[in-house]
């Protein structure tokens, strides 16, 4: 009997906590668009360890995910190699593609742990279709198997290797992208000052919620509640950068925002969610390089929190997201 009775006392607090928690997110929900809630907003990534999501990402690291395409283009997987760094990488083009196109590089999200570009193909093919654009999107390997500059050094190498082959592959030199989300929203800009240092510029960098500063510690303003958290956020930069990065010089490119001198950047789209954790270093970057003489276009997304665009695709706010990203690299590309 007194098993019994424990047995149901455990039930009922176990209940009572979860509709307490339950509760609780539905309340910070309010905040979120109506159009992008979703039950995996109430997963509890905000209670998880710094090295949780870390943790968990090894069982993800090497998962290829690829989904269809949504326009008829070529797709195919290239094995290139650029001054000894080899890479692999996702070419996607129109099936008529005209000789002298532009050029996009695609460097995909992941917080520098799980992702992979095929993920992308629905956007991509997208981009490649309407600006009749040749798509190159590089895997890297993940920081848990290899901490920067391991999945900078295979991305710039894919953007080299574009610039070098440009005719063989239908390019135009000189009307070449980057662009990316989160952590590859950060790969994008350091890969793109890189370029810059090295001689090599691109015309234009899309930085999509980008994860560009390990220095974003905590929450500000009620941000970061749901899917990239403060604690996974650490944690990730952690693992990247080392457990005393912060106490320590940062190499140049790993934490893009830190760069000092930002003047001969090209023009950069910046677009984030309000209630995104990385708003506030998106809006510092911004406004830095806007100091720093370049032509900046940032976009914010009222409602929308980190990754909405792959949780609700098919909401306004997500489609929308990649219509303003598409319509910035035309702007750039059609006054070359």
């Amino acid at each position: 009997m007194r098993a019994w009775r424990t047995g149901i006392g455990f039930a009922i607090g176990l209940a009572a906590g979860c509709a307490y928690y339950a509760w609780n997110r539905h309340k910070v929900m309010e905040e979120v668009s109506p159009e992008l809630r979703h039950p995996a907003l109430y997963l509890p990534m905000h209670l998880l360890p710094d090295g949780g999501f870390v943790a968990i990402s090894k069982l993800l690291a090497n998962y290829d995910y690829i989904r269809a395409v949504e326009r008829d283009v070529d797709v195919r997987v290239i094995h290139g190699e650029f001054e000894g760094q080899k890479f692999s990488a996702r070419l996607l083009a129109p099936r008529n593609l005209k000789p002298g196109a532009p050029a996009l590089l695609w460097t995909h999200g992941g917080g520098h742990l799980i992702g992979s570009p095929g993920f992308y193909d629905p956007q991509n093919s997208r981009i490649a279709d309407e600006l009749g654009a040749v798509v190159l999107a590089p895997s890297y390997r993940k920081s848990t198997a290899a901490p920067f500059p391991a999945d900078h050094d295979a991305c710039y190498a894919a953007l080299r290797w574009l610039q070098e082959h440009a005719e063989e592959a239908g390019v135009d030199k000189q009307r070449i992208a980057v662009a990316g989300d989160s952590a590859g929203g950060g790969l994008a800009a350091g890969v793109v000052q890189r370029a810059l240092d090295e001689d090599h510029p691109v015309v234009f960098q899309g930085l999509v919620y980008p994860m560009i500063d390990h220095r974003t510690l905590r929450a500000q303003s009620g941000r970061g509640e749901f899917i990239w958290t403060p604690n996974s956020n650490r944690g990730a930069w952690s693992k990247y950068l080392g457990a005393d990065h912060l106490e320590e010089e940062i190499a140049p490119y790993a934490s893009p925002a830190i760069r000092a001198d930002l003047r001969g950047l090209p023009p950069t789209w910046i677009g984030v969610g309000s209630l995104d954790l990385f708003y506030d270093e998106a809006k510092a970057h911004a406004d830095a390089l806007q100091e720093a003489g370049v032509s900046v276009d940032f976009q914010i997304y009222e409602g929308a929190y980190h990754g909405f665009d792959h949780i609700r695709p098919n909401a306004r706010a997500s489609r929308a997201l990649v219509d303003d990203l598409i319509a910035a690299l035309r702007r750039t590309l059609e006054a070359l």
